[in-house]
C-alpha cells in the first residue's frame, strides 16, 4: 500500500494518540528472510522448520493432544525440549527429520513422530500461534512419562501449572532451555504438578461446574485423550476465563485468573509465582495455596452465558454454509443470522452482508468462534446478552486472511440458537497501552530527549465513511481531549481549539498537548483504565478499556529490532529503493514468541507532505518481509527518511521503533 500525504491509513497501524511520554533504553538490522509452513489433514499434521540430512530413526513413540486457547490453536508451531533442555526430533511422513510440527488447521490437534526410542522425560511442549482473535499466543505443557498412550494437551490451564512449578513463565525458560535444564527437571516432580493442578481446579471451581464437569478430581488438563475444543467440559469452562501471567510494577511475575465477561482490570485471584515454585519445593509444610496474593480465591464465571455456550460454534457453521454456496450480499442480509443486527463500529447490516458475501466470492471460510468478552453496555453484573466473538478467515489454501469480529446472542426461536447483532457502537473506538523508542538507521537508540524511549496510551477512532463530526475523549484523570477529522480513516488529536488537526505521519504528531502539564496519570495508565468518547454535541458516550497496563518498565521493553543493523546500517538508498526493501526481524521474533509484528513501514518526509509504504503482514507470526517500493515524484524532496515497526503482545500492548535519518 502506497499513499501521499493524508492518506487513509489503517487505523490499526500508525494512527496514533500518545497520552504522555517517559524516558530509557533499547537495541539491532537488515536483511531478507522468509518463513515457510506446511500442514497436513484435519486431525494431524507435521511441519518442517529445520530438516537435517542425518538418517531416520526407528520411531517408537508418538506424542499428541489438542492446542487451544477456549477455540482452537490452527497451524500452531509445536516445539519440545527434553529434560536436559536438548531439541526434541521428530520424523515427517517422509521420514525425515524434523525439528517442529504443527497443529491441525481445522481443529488444533497435532501428532509427533518422535525420532528417539528413549526420550529423556520430562518433555517441555511449547505451541506457538495465532488465536482466533489475531493475537499471538504461546502456551506449554509437560510429559512426565513414557507410558503409553503419550498426550499432552496445551491449553491456558497447563500452562498456568507449569509456570507455577517453573516459578516464571514458562517462554522464558522454554527460550533458554539448554541452560534452565535444573528449571526443566522440576517439571518431573508429579507431586508438583499435582498439586499446582489442584490449585487452579480450586480457583477456577465454578467455571468447571459451569462447563459440566462434576468431579474435577478426575480432571486431567495435560492426558485428557477426549479433550476437544468444542465448547464443552474444560473448553467451555476456558471460554469464559482470562488467564494470563504479568509482571506488577516492581517486576514480580503474577500469574492471575479472572472472569473474561468482566473488565480488563476485574483480576480476582492473583498468583506470585516466585512464592508458587517455593512452596512446591518443600518436603514438607509447604502449601502452594499460600502464593495467592489476592483477596479473592476463587473467579468466577458467567453461568447464564455458557450455558448456551455449546452451540455457538453452530453459528460459523452456518455462515460458512451460505459463503459455501456463494451467497449474495441480500441474500445474507435476508439471513435470520442478521435479522436483528444493528451495527459494529459504525459497520452496519449492509456493509456486514457485503463482508460476508466478499467472502463468498474468494471462497473463504470462517474459523470456529472464540469469545472475547462482553459487548453489553454497561456491563452487567451477572451474564451477558452480547457476547463479543472473533474468528480467523482462512482461503482455500488455508492460509489467515483477516480477523472476523462481531458481537453475537443466543435466540432460542433461530436456528442457529446464536445470531449476529453487533456492539450498536456508532463508530470503532479502542485503546492500546504502547510504548515507542526512536533510533537511528544503525539501530542506535537516539538521544538528545528525556522523551526516548516513551510511553503513553493509543487512541483509536474509526468514524464510519463520511461521519467528519469531532469527537471527545475523556480520560480517567478527568482531561477531556477533542480529535476531530485529519484526512485519515482515524481521527487526530486537536492541538488547537480553533483549527483542526493536520496529519504529517508522525508519531509526535498526534501527542495531546493538554497533557503537556504533566505524565500519563497512574489512573490512565492501569488495565481496565475506562476511556469515554462522545460525538460533539451528542449525549451518546461510548467507553473502551484499556486491556494491560501501560509499561513503564522501557529498558527492559521489547521494541521490534531489525537483524544486522549494526554491521549493515540502514541508508536512505535502501528505503528509497526502487525494488522495495527487505528487512529482517528474526531475532527478535526467536526472542519474543508471545508478539506479533504488524506494521512495517517505509516513509520520507519534506517539509510539507510525506510517502508511505506499508508491507502486507501476514496474521501468522513472520521473521521477515518486503516492504513495497516508494514512488517518489521528482518534485518531491525528502528531508526525513523512516522505517516503522510494530508489534503488538498477547496482553494488547504495543510496542513502536522508528528507525530515522536525514540528509
Amino acid at each position: 500500500m502506497q499513499a501521499a500525504a493524508y492518506a487513509r491509513w489503517n487505523p490499526l497501524l500508525l494512527a496514533v494518540t500518545l497520552v504522555a511520554v517517559n524516558a530509557c533504553g533499547g537495541g539491532g538490522g537488515g536483511g531478507d528472510t522468509s518463513t515457510t509452513t506446511t500442514t497436513g489433514s484435519a486431525t494431524t499434521t507435521t511441519a518442517t522448520t529445520t530438516s537435517t540430512t542425518l538418517a531416520p530413526v526407528a520411531a517408537v513413540f508418538t506424542l499428541s493432544g489438542v492446542a487451544a486457547s477456549g477455540a482452537p490453536l490452527l497451524g500452531a508451531t509445536v516445539k519440545v525440549v527434553d529434560a536436559i533442555g536438548a531439541p526434541v526430533n521428530f520424523m515427517d511422513a517422509t521420514g525425515a527429520l524434523v525439528s517442529s510440527g504443527t497443529t491441525s488447521p481445522a481443529d488444533g490437534a497435532y501428532r509427533l513422530v518422535l525420532a528417539t526410542s528413549s526420550p529423556k522425560v520430562p518433555l517441555f511442549i511449547q505451541v506457538v500461534g495465532t488465536d482466533a482473535a489475531g493475537n499471538q499466543v504461546v502456551l506449554h505443557s509437560l510429559l512426565q512419562t513414557t507410558t503409553l498412550p503419550l498426550i499432552a494437551n496445551v491449553t491456558p490451564a497447563t500452562n498456568a501449572v507449569v509456570a507455577q512449578v517453573l516459578g516464571t513463565d514458562p517462554k522464558n525458560v522454554f527460550v533458554n532451555a539448554i541452560s534452565n535444564a535444573s528449571s526443566i527437571a522440576l517439571l518431573g516432580n508429579a507431586a508438583s504438578v499435582t498439586s499446582a493442578s489442584d490449585l487452579v481446579k480450586s480457583i477456577i471451581k465454578t467455571n468447571l461446574t459451569d462447563g459440566k464437569i462434576t468431579d474435577s478430581k478426575k480432571l486431567d488438563f495435560f492426558q485428557d485423550a477426549a479433550f476437544s475444543a468444542n465448547k464443552g467440559g474444560l473448553d467451555a469452562a476456558l471460554e469464559g476465563l482470562r488467564i494470563q501471567i504479568v509482571k506488577d510494577a516492581s517486576g514480580k511475575e503474577l500469574l492471575q485468573f479472572s472472569n473474561k465477561f468482566n473488565l480488563p482490570s476485574a483480576t480476582e485471584v492473583s498468583i506470585d509465582l516466585a512464592t508458587a515454585k517455593a512452596e512446591l519445593a518443600k518436603t514438607t509444610g509447604g502449601s502452594v495455596a499460600k502464593a495467592i496474593i489476592s483477596t479473592l480465591k476463587a473467579t468466577t464465571s458467567p453461568t447464564s452465558s455458557l450455558a448456551n455456550l455449546g452451540v455457538l460454534d453452530d453459528l460459523s457453521i452456518a455462515l460458512n454454509k451460505l459463503i459455501a454456496q456463494g451467497a449474495t450480499t441480500a441474500e445474507f442480509q435476508s439471513s435470520a443470522m442478521l435479522a436483528t443486527y444493528v451495527s459494529h463500529n459504525g459497520r452496519s447490516k449492509s456493509e456486514l452482508a457485503d463482508k460476508l458475501a466478499s467472502y463468498a466470492e474468494n471462497n473463504y471460510q470462517l474459523s470456529k468462534l472464540q469469545v472475547a468478552g462482553c459487548a453489553d453496555n454497561p456491563l452487567a453484573a451477572k451474564g451477558c446478552v452480547k457476547v463479543l466473538v472473533t474468528a480467523l478467515v482462512t482461503d482455500k489454501a488455508g492460509q489467515r486472511v483477516e480477523v472476523f469480529s462481531d458481537a453475537a446472542t443466543y435466540s432460542k426461536s433461530t436456528t442457529p440458537n446464536w445470531v449476529l447483532v453487533g456492539n450498536g457502537l456508532a463508530a470503532g473506538f479502542a485503546v492500546y497501552p504502547v510504548a515507542y523508542a526512536s533510533y537511528g538507521l544503525d539501530g542506535v537508540l537516539k538521544g538528545g530527549t528525556a522523551a526516548n524511549p516513551g510511553y503513553g496510551v493509543q487512541v483509536v477512532i474509526v468514524p464510519p465513511a463520511g461521519d467528519y463530526a469531532s469527537r471527545i475523549v475523556q480520560i480517567p484523570s478527568g482531561y477531556s481531549i477533542p480529535f476531530a477529522y485529519c484526512d485519515l480513516n482515524t481521527l487526530c488529536v486537536k492541538t488547537s481549539p480553533t483549527a483542526d488537526p493536520v496529519a504529517s505521519g508522525e508519531l509526535q504528531d498526534m501527542l495531546p498537548q493538554q497533557l503537556s502539564v504533566g505524565t500519563l496519570g497512574n489512573l490512565d495508565s492501569l488495565a481496565g483504565a475506562k476511556y469515554l468518547v462522545s460525538q460533539t454535541g451528542s449525549t451518546v458516550i461510548t467507553p473502551a478499556y484499556l486491556p494491560a497496563e501501560v509499561s513503564r518498565d522501557l529498558g527492559n521493553a521489547p521494541f521490534p529490532m531489525l537483524n544486522g543493523l549494526a554491521a549493515k546500517p540502514l541508508t536512505k538508498a535502501d528505503i528509497t529503493a526502487g525494488a522495495g526493501l527487505s528487512l529482517s526481524w528474526e531475532d527478535w521474533a526467536a526472542a519474543n514468541p508471545n508478539m506479533r509484528m504488524f506494521l512495517v513501514r517505509t516513509m520520507v518526509s519534506n517539509a510539507s507532505s510525506y510517502l508511505y509504504s506499508d508491507a502486507e503482514l501476514p496474521l501468522a507470526s513472520g521473521k521477515g518481509i518486503k516492504v513495497p517500493a516508494l514512488a517518489i515524484p521528482a518534485s518531491f524532496v525528502p528531508t526525513r527518511y523512516q522505517v516503522w515497526l510494530g508489534a503488538q503482545d498477547s496482553l494488547g500492548r504495543r510496542y513502536y521503533s522508528q528507525f530515522v535519518g536525514t540528509p
